[in-house]
């Protein structure tokens, strides 16, 4: 039996399932609600020691989904990764059933043909056991215009919830103010989400403009909109609202490959060190290309007022991602001057195209900061050994 989405979505081809018989040692040893001291690969997934259990492109397929959900037992299985396994909508509504009796805290189920009536039956099983799931993930599954809807029940419903993924979903600007309100009242009720991924969705500026209320008022804790044709007007109305924002409400953003041009960045970079946000990234993701997403750009002049923001107060930037958005050595000196008499080091990520000597010197003044952001615990737990790394924002 070939199981697929209605239609083909964000490149997601059929799956055929794989024999349930190959799956019996690891239902055994689910059945047996015991741990692993070390890496264990079954003939179908792989176990992990902090309890990530990895079935990414197992091909499962439903049924397959729902002997592993049924074998589940509280304690040993605490992230369930189930990308580009053919799930559906019942398969996906069989491992949420038995993944809260379990206790799981992450579900992965990204690629799987999910649409957001499927979505909407997730979050229905999340709602008898609320305090247990923490992070959800359904990037590249065809929400469509309704996951915006799908996406505020999940929030209602998972009171412990404080990750979402909607990269690639077919989100909505309407979608999203929906979401927005929805991230607004649970901030309101005391449970924030910490972190919200709609990237790769075109979202335009009307989707920074639906986001831009739950920035202003401090609903998220980090937000990632790489690749959704922001352009200027959609930077801009992220700038206003984080100049509304409780300082160090927003941690992270990401407003990577979005056609930002430099004066526009100028006054996105100045609003995040003025909101007390930590990682800002303007680079471009990996998907950048598929998606027809545009890189920013920046230009000396564009660095210059750059540096005089970092420079002019303390702050909390310390990672700054300009990577291809058009620097070279001499667009990166601003930054350099900048940086040698700023009171707070931050770390750029600059990509290639920059002197040697030059992206020395930024990293020695930036030496007490790590090279690379940390990664946070709820994206560390999708780190999957059958599939690429998560790409960021």
């Amino acid at each position: 039996m070939v199981t697929e989405p209605p239609e083909p979505f964000a490149g997601i081809g059929p799956v055929t399932p794989r024999p349930t018989t190959d799956l019996t040692p690891l239902l055994a040893w689910l059945r047996e609600g015991r741990g692993v001291t070390e890496r264990t690969d079954f003939p179908a997934g792989t176990a992990l020691p902090d309890g990530r259990l990895d079935l990414c492109k197992q091909q499962l397929g439903p049924d397959g989904a729902a002997l592993v959900a049924d074998a589940l037992r509280p304690g040993p299985v605490r992230h369930l990764l189930l990308g580009t396994d053919g799930l559906g909508d019942d398969g996906a509504d069989a491992v949420a059933h038995k993944a809260v009796e379990a206790d799981v805290k992450t579900l992965y189920l990204g690629c799987n043909g999910i649409s957001a009536d499927g979505a909407c039956r997730i979050a229905g099983q999340l709602r008898g056991s609320p305090q247990a799931v923490s992070g959800v993930w359904l990037k590249r599954n065809p929400l469509g215009a309704g996951g915006g809807d799908a996406a505020a029940e999940l929030i209602e419903a998972a009171r412990s919830l404080r990750t979402l993924d909607l990269v690639q979903t077919g989100l909505t600007p309407q979608g999203l103010a929906v979401l927005g309100d929805a991230l607004i009242a649970a901030a309101g009720a005391g449970r924030r989400i910490e972190r919200l991924y709609a990237g790769g969705n075109s979202l335009g500026p009307a989707g920074a403009a639906a986001i831009a209320p739950a920035v202003g008022a401090g609903a998220l804790g980090e937000l990632y909109l790489s690749a959704a044709r922001l352009g200027d007007t959609g930077a801009l109305a992220l700038a206003e609202a984080l100049r509304q924002a409780p300082y160090g409400s927003l941690r992270r953003l990401s407003a990577a490959s979005n056609g930002i041009g430099p004066e526009a960045a100028v006054r996105l970079v100045e609003a995040a060190v003025t909101a007390g946000v930590e990682v800002l990234d303007l680079g471009r993701v990996r998907a950048a290309g598929t998606l027809g997403a545009a890189d920013n750009r920046l230009d000396e002049a564009a660095t210059a007022a750059v540096a005089q923001a970092l420079a002019a107060r303390e702050h909390r930037l310390g990672h700054l991602v300009l990577s291809n958005t058009g620097l070279r050595s001499r667009q990166a000196l601003p930054l350099l001057a900048g940086a040698e008499r700023a009171a707070t080091p931050t770390r750029y990520l600059l990509g290639k195209g920059i002197a040697t000597s030059v992206r020395r010197r930024l990293d020695t003044l930036a030496a007490g900061l790590p090279e690379l952001p940390p990664v946070p615990d709820d994206v560390a737990a999708i780190r999957s050994v059958h599939r690429a790394p998560p790409l960021p924002g």
